[in-house]
């Protein structure tokens, strides 16, 4: 039954592998046994994950691209692919956020936030199709939403925007590819320590209001995504395509508030 779960002799490309949500998930593809390609823009810390999934026995090959570099992606998973036989699995999982009140929203910042979270994951998916229908054993598509994928948020405006437009764009792949034996779907994380929330976390009391309001009354910790991340990439998920998983104790499916003893 565990063998369901193996990713043995597969070939992940994971962007955004080298920090926060990206780089638990990573180390995780590793060990459940698939050749490793990681993406982001900061080469340092790209080659420091690579080396700590080689040092634990695992498979990695680095891949520092910016991802708003259309030419460069592309050729870099071109080349990646066919150097590593083909891809078997592709992990969109890099985003940034900028808040800001409306009246005060920059459209230059907008469109780099679309760029960086929607485009790069509509490019990458695409030239990991190509190489998933030419090798004929099918793949694996799965994309980093948000809880706010679903709902709104004051102030997240082009954040919001792009984690939807995500959803949409899955879910407009898995009509596509799922001829091809490709699925695809959509982890929807909810609140996690990583770098990216640092600016609210260190706000009095945002940590505690998050928690009362999750009805597991904590934030997760990036490493319980990881469970989720080899269920869809492995044979276990053959059936599951288009769909939304949330990952985020519960909040986005409950409403919870705390009474006064």
């Amino acid at each position: 039954m565990l063998e369901l779960f193996s990713l043995k002799d597969k070939v992940a490309v994971i962007t955004g592998a080298s920090r926060g949500l990206g780089k638990p998930m990573a180390k995780g593809l590793a060990v459940a046994g698939a050749h490793v390609v990681l993406i982001a823009r900061d080469a340092d810390k790209l080659n420091q994950v690579r080396d700590e999934i080689i040092a634990a026995g695992g498979a990695a090959t680095a891949l520092p691209i910016d991802l708003t570099d259309e030419g460069a992606l592309r050729a870099g998973i071109r080349e990646i692919g066919t150097a590593l036989g083909g891809i078997d699995i592709c992990v969109n999982n890099a985003g940034i956020i900028s808040w800001q009140p409306l009246l005060e929203s920059d459209v230059d910042d907008f469109q780099r936030i679309m760029d960086t979270n929607v485009k790069s994951t509509f490019i990458v998916s695409q030239e990991c199709a190509a190489f998933m229908r030419a090798g004929g054993r099918g793949g694996r598509i799965i994309n980093t939403g948000s809880l706010l994928s679903s709902l709104g948020r004051a102030k997240l405006h082009a954040y919001c925007s792009s984690k939807s437009a995500i959803v949409g764009l899955t879910r407009s792949l898995a009509a596509e590819l799922g001829r091809h034996n490709i699925t695809a779907n959509v982890i929807a994380p909810g609140y996690f320590i990583t770098e990216i929330n640092e600016s609210v976390t260190s706000r009095p009391g945002y940590v505690e209001a998050i928690s009362g309001v999750t009805p597991m009354e904590r934030w997760g910790q990036p490493e319980e995504l990881v469970g989720t991340l080899i269920y869809l990439s492995s044979a276990a998920s053959s059936f599951v395509t288009g769909q939304v998983i949330h990952v985020d104790g519960g909040i986005q499916a409950t409403f919870t508030f705390q009474l006064a003893a």
